[in-house]
């Protein structure tokens, strides 16, 4: 696996962990506002980590760049409507990337 590929992967897998911890520590009705997206992004995430890791697509560095940003993006969320525009651009990077 190319070193870009890991690194995304690793930056991709960090941000699904960052979210969850979001959304444990959230209250109950936010949890409620965040529940369907973070499905949404646990399963798109799987399935492009499998298309990675199968199909031998290559993530270049632009990739890695993206999910650093939108760690960043989230870390910076102050409510769970900046959480859920997070969650929403990931969803979309990944869908349009490698889905």
């Amino acid at each position: 696996m190319s070193d870009s590929n890991h690194l995304f992967l690793q930056q991709a897998s960090d941000l699904m962990n960052d979210l969850n911890v979001r959304y444990m520590e959230a209250e109950f009705d936010d949890q409620v506002q965040l529940k369907d997206q973070l499905d949404r992004a646990m399963s798109d995430f799987s399935r492009a980590k499998l298309a990675i890791l199968k199909n031998s697509i290559i993530c270049t560095s632009d990739d890695v760049k993206q999910m650093q940003q939108l760690r960043q993006r989230l870390s910076n969320a102050p409510d769970v409507q900046k959480i859920l525009a997070t969650v929403v651009s990931f969803v979309s990077f990944v869908r349009l990337r490698f889905l």
